[in-house]
């Protein structure tokens, strides 16, 4: 899809939007028991859009209750609007007044909690550790420990609980506003991947390949993100780059595999395309047939209610027919993952009582294997489940290799 340079500035989530999201998350923790949502300070402020998604830190749920990259909230369940602390205390659409840490945050935060009236109270803590759906990566949660000490030290009648989930779950299911604009996110993505496909030529200098696409991405509006790209064979992977790779060219043969991701509002899409620059051996025509078949059933099968199990047999199955293995490669698309990593090692026994709902997003690219696992393939992008199944987002051709 070739996008103009126009209207590549964002307006904002509406109001509608805002208190779609404050309610869910009410609703949620009072379910759960609890007074309010806190939202601390992340691990690393400076981090929120690196390729690294243990490295955002809890920014992304900054991001989803108060449209800010960076900041501490105190959301309470009875339905009062949030106090909202961030680093010089500047309003936005979504909040009207906001608090000034001014790089010293444990005591502003402890001061809100306490003005919202939680000495005593049952607190969610989002991000204390990895949950179900958010922070998945992230096992041992993203909480900034000092700062969370410190506030705990001046409520000691407080009760601190994880609520990674409160939150999570709520992100998990996408409205259609969100989902508008990870769709196009997308169409960004598939443009960079026109780029890539037009440019790349053997003798090309590999960083020039990756700065051209990036200029792409960031002309058509969409955040800096450090995207993945791998250049060498088919018969080896090159070494994954997330930044230009120096000193290398195009050589006649190459093959390259990509993760093109970007961002429009907070929602990252990610489209994957192989791109190669000689011909493919006939051996890997059996696992790209597959590939095909595999993305486009398991779209179908992705229904709202489908339990993850049921999808990794479905798919496994369909590899078990034509003599070759396939794995669910499902990866939850938002502000970052909001959804649960799913792949050949995923944990089922954490999944088994979650499944798929009308309003999620995901990247879904499969991964097929010959039998002794010496060659695999891996295409696709990004998704939304529906009720009678899922919905590609992208329009590029269904072509699991582009030729150059």
């Amino acid at each position: 899809m070739s996008l103009a340079l126009t209207e590549t500035a964002w307006d904002g989530y509406s109001l509608a939007e805002r208190d779609r999201r404050w309610n869910a998350v009410r609703a949620n923790a009072a379910r759960a028991g609890l007074d309010c949502i806190f939202v601390p300070l992340c691990v690393d402020p400076a981090n929120f859009r690196t390729s690294s998604a243990g490295a955002r830190g809890n920014r992304s749920d900054c991001r989803y209750l108060a449209m800010m990259d960076n900041a501490a909230i105190v959301l309470p369940t009875d339905g009062r609007a949030p106090i909202v602390v961030n680093d010089r205390g500047r309003p936005n659409a979504w909040i009207a007044e906001a608090r000034a840490a001014n790089r010293a945050w444990a005591d502003p935060i402890a001061t809100a909690l306490l003005d919202a009236g939680m000495e005593s109270a049952r607190i969610g803590v989002v991000g204390l550790k990895g949950g179900i759906v958010t922070h998945v990566r992230a096992y041992d949660g993203v909480v900034n420990h000092n700062a969370l000490a410190e506030v705990m030290r001046r409520l000691p009648n407080a009760t601190f609980e994880d609520a990674t989930d409160v939150v999570g779950l709520v992100r998990y299911v996408k409205s259609e506003e969100e989902i508008a604009c990870l769709r196009r996110a997308t169409s960004i993505a598939e443009s960079a991947i026109e780029t890539m496909a037009a440019v790349a030529r053997p003798g090309l200098d590999e960083a020039s390949l990756y700065a051209d696409v990036t200029k792409r991405i960031l002309e058509l509006g969409s955040d800096h993100y450090h995207w993945a790209m791998n250049i060498g064979t088919f018969e080896k992977e090159g070494p994954r780059s997330t930044e230009p790779p120096i000193g290398r060219r195009l050589q006649p043969g190459g093959y390259i595999t990509n993760e093109i991701s970007t961002i429009w509002s907070e929602m990252v899409a990610q489209e994957v395309q192989d791109i190669s620059l000689g011909q493919v051996d006939d051996k890997w025509r059996p696992l790209l047939d597959l590939e095909m078949e595999v993305f486009d059933r398991g779209l179908s099968y992705m229904k709202a209610g489908v339990s993850f199990p049921e999808l990794i047999d479905f798919i496994s199955g369909l590899g078990e027919k034509r003599g070759l293995k396939a794995t669910v490669g499902l990866h939850g698309r938002g502000c970052g993952n909001d959804g649960p990593l799913v792949t050949g090692r995923a944990n089922l026994e954490k999944l088994r009582d979650l499944r798929l709902e009308a309003g999620n997003a995901f990247v879904w690219k499969p991964h097929v294997f010959s039998p002794d696992g010496s060659i695999d393939f891996q295409w696709g992008g990004d998704v939304v489940i529906r009720e009678t199944g899922g919905e590609a987002l992208f329009t590029r051709a269904r072509e699991p290799i582009i030729f150059v």
